[in-house]
């Protein structure tokens, strides 16, 4: 079971980027704001557009995005969370995605 729930509406998504602290990494822009009241836990949000390249690669991407951040969400932080992938993401390795979004985290 993960330890984030998903950010499913585009409202949620727009607040994020107008009103959440920004860190940006060679392969990735994190937004990062405080819970609600009614947040238990972390809401993640992952946008991975057309530009990184097909569905497989996309998809992919996504997956290791996920893992990265269920575990680094390990602590039971609660907090609202978009991750947006850049083009070069798709072609960085593993160990450099989560050493990024973790320093990114540890920064906002």
């Amino acid at each position: 079971m993960r330890r984030f729930a998903a950010l499913s509406r585009q409202a949620d998504f727009a607040r994020l980027r107008r009103h959440g602290r920004r860190s940006s990494t060679k392969h990735l822009v994190i937004y990062r704001s405080d819970s609600l009241p009614s947040d238990s836990r972390a809401l993640v949000g992952i946008t991975v557009s057309k530009s990184i390249g097909k569905a497989v690669t996309r998809n992919k991407l996504r997956r290791r995005l996920t893992a990265i951040l269920d575990e680094t969400l390990a602590h039971g932080i609660a907090m609202r969370l978009l991750v947006i992938a850049r083009p070069d993401a798709a072609l960085a390795a593993f160990g450099d995605l989560r050493a990024e979004l973790t320093s990114a985290l540890r920064a906002a």
